[in-house]
């Protein structure tokens, strides 16, 4: 017994526009933006953590603001944001954590002296840029944290971000792939 399939063509040219259209809508390989990644050493668990979650809107919202008017030309930045749990350790751990990954290019954070101390010798070495943006004063045991101190620090978050997404802008407008070095050299020349 032999089988035989018929196609109307009244039944082939929707059945052919619908598999158009489907394909139409996939991206091809290489299309999508390249993906560059600014780091965030922050507290966002514990008692420090409404200093991570005053900061870290900044951050984000300044990367938003550079993504939406195309400074960084056809790269996107994406914020990754690491907790140091305001300990000295982690934030070593932290610091060491970002400069393994290639695609961070740059460092804000972190917020205490302590923490700063330990982060900033392992950011160095690995060539990664890093903005520390103050000595945040933390509240002694059982105080809350002042809504003066956490509006300062999320300022001062914001402030710094736009200076290294302006740096990371300058790197690939002088040589067209942003770099850990090319970032480094257009901060200290601000």
């Amino acid at each position: 017994m032999r089988f035989t399939f018929h196609v109307s063509r009244f039944t082939l040219f929707p059945l052919l526009s619908a598999i158009c259209y489907l394909l139409s809508a996939c991206a091809m390989p290489g299309d999508a933006a390249p993906v560059i990644k600014i780091g965030v050493i922050a507290t966002f668990e514990g008692t420090g953590r409404p200093l991570g979650y005053a900061v870290l809107p900044a951050i984000k919202a300044a990367a938003a603001e550079a993504n939406a008017r195309g400074a960084l030309g056809r790269y996107r930045v994406l914020v990754v944001a690491v907790n140091d749990d305001l300990h000295a350790p982690t934030a070593a751990a932290q610091a060491q954590a970002l400069a393994l990954d290639a695609d961070v290019l740059g460092v804000v954070g972190p917020w205490t002296a302590e923490t700063v101390a330990a982060a900033q010798s392992i950011l160095a070495e690995a060539g990664l840029p890093a903005l520390a943006a103050a000595d945040v004063s933390t509240p002694t045991s059982g105080e809350k944290w002042g809504d003066a101190v956490l509006v300062q620090a999320a300022a001062l978050a914001g402030q710094d971000a736009r200076v290294l997404l302006d740096a990371l802008a300058a790197d690939i407008r002088a040589h067209g792939q942003p770099t850990r070095s090319g970032v480094a050299a257009a901060l200290r020349s601000r």
